[in-house]
């Protein structure tokens, strides 16, 4: 199987399962919000955010350290399981801990700290599925992904609508997340038992100072992404209160569903990128740059259609109670476009044994988030913490193309020369969402159509990115 079809089967199992478990996302979002109001889903939200943060040290970097070690040896996938798995049972008690200290310490109200105790278990649980997904993906089998997405996201919607047609409480909801966590850890360990490799607890001390050492970088990474990701969220519930988390969160729970077209793609870029690195440096070059342009073509007309029709967006989705969360829509929705290439920037970076470079990007943008919310966020409240997002991007932006620019993957100027062939029809899709007054389904097809017509009249596309398109779909010989 080529390696563009190979990158085209695993990105469409894990794109199925997307579209199906963002669907369940999007109708358990609804119904949790609605139902438990800007207040309830604002505290519902902060549990979620500050067990996130503390989430990262469950795995220190190790779950992409194995990914990336294991698709380059996968004869040492029984290894790897028996030594860090033993790990993580240490890491995320630990934690647990850690996080009931920090609620203890902070004074927090009896309902609040059982919600987010009860979002810690269920990290607990995800963070072991994560390593098991982890083994799917270095052997490019997303299949088994894709399963145990379609299961967790299931189980979650049916247990959210059982709560709310037993009129339960916002402690309900934790429950049925960590209820979730156990179905979804359970399918996982069986099919890693059944395809994959039996495993057992191993303490094997060089090992272990070997695989936390390489994957601390990783770790550092993911512990000032996570904070990027999530300390907005925080620090609004500590300022301005629920409401003001649960109004902006409206909008930020739209933007992790579209997030997830990017997350499957890299998920399935990622092993292709660390064996390119290995083997063929002019083919990893060369998926990266196409990899940008594709991702700039999905991204920017979402963005422009999104700015234009946020207000319809919220009517149709929450109600009238979070028409406020309008203006914060607009503006999150630019953030997508660069963290669509920022994290192509940071696959290939890490891919490339770079990791402590993405390290020290993330570090600064996580530091610049939690400065420039510090600012906005008293003043703005939560339109303010939108800001700060796009901002923390697009830093990233920057940063991350410098760091590009010193290797040979550096992007050359033909996509820059080349960018108009994707902005006009952004332009002629803008226009037609001023000018054209129809209901919002109609004009999602409308705009699609007429963009991607436009795609194909600039030849945004050029013949090497059909000839790719082409081998996908090519039956293997």
């Amino acid at each position: 199987m080529s390696t563009a079809r190979k990158i085209a089967r695993n990105t469409g199992l894990l794109m199925v399962a997307s579209i199906f478990t963002n669907l369940m996302a999007f109708i358990w979002t609804i119904y949790s919000a609605r139902y438990l109001g800007t207040a309830g889903f604002g505290m519902l939200s902060a549990a979620l955010a500050i067990t996130g943060l503390f989430s990262i040290l469950m795995d220190l970097g190790l779950s992409t350290y194995a990914t990336r070690e294991i698709a380059r040896d996968k004869s040492k996938t029984r290894k790897y399981l028996d030594n860090i798995s033993l790990i993580k049972c240490i890491l995320t008690t630990s934690t647990l801990i850690l996080i009931y200290a920090y609620l203890f310490i902070s004074d927090y109200p009896p309902l609040a700290l059982q919600v987010t105790m009860l979002m810690g278990i269920y990290y607990v649980l995800t963070s072991f599925t994560a390593l098991f997904n982890c083994v799917y993906i270095a052997h490019e089998r997303m299949e088994f992904q894709a399963i145990g997405n379609i299961i967790n996201s299931t189980v979650l919607l049916g247990g959210i609508l059982l709560v709310i047609s037993l009129k339960g409480d916002i402690i309900s909801f934790g429950m049925a997340y960590v209820f979730t966590g156990m179905v979804t850890l359970t399918y996982s360990l069986l099919m890693i038992f059944w395809k994959f490799s039996r495993f057992s607890f191993e303490f094997d001390r060089s090992f272990w100072k070997e695989s936390l050492t390489i994957a601390l970088p990783f770790g550092i990474t993911g512990i000032f992404t996570t904070i990027y990701f999530w300390i907005d969220t925080v620090m609004l519930q500590t300022i301005q209160g629920d409401v003001s988390v649960g109004l902006y969160n409206a909008s930020y729970k739209l933007i992790f569903v579209l997030l997830s077209i990017y997350n499957v793609y890299m998920a399935s870029l990622f092993p292709v990128m660390a064996k390119f690195f290995t083997h063929s440096a002019q083919s990893l070059k060369l998926t990266y740059h196409r990899s940008v342009k594709f991702m700039l073509i999905l991204s920017l007309p979402i963005a422009v259609g999104t700015t234009i029709m946020a207000q319809d967006i919220i009517l149709l989705i929450y109600g009238t109670e979070y028409l406020p969360s309008v203006m914060a829509l607009q503006i999150l929705i630019w953030c997508i476009v660069f963290m669509f290439v920022n994290g192509l920037s940071s696959n290939l970076l890490g891919s490339a044994d770079n990791q402590l470079t993405v390290t020290k990007v993330t570090a600064i943008g996580a530091g610049a988030n939690i400065a420039i919310n510090l600012v906005v966020i008293p003043i703005f409240s939560f339109i303010g913490a939108s800001v700060a997002t796009v901002l923390t991007e697009f830093i990233l932006l920057v940063l991350f193309t410098r760091a590009i620019s010193k290797t040979d993957y550096a992007l050359g100027r033909d996509i820059l020369t080349n960018l108009w062939r994707i902005i006009l029809p952004n332009v002629v899709m803008l226009g037609v969402l001023v000018f054209i007054d129809a209901p919002l389904i109609i004009m999602v097809i409308i705009c699609t159509l007429v963009y991607f017509a436009g795609i194909l009249l600039t030849r945004a596309l050029d013949e090497q990115d059909i000839a790719i398109i082409k081998s996908i779909f090519k039956k293997v010989d």
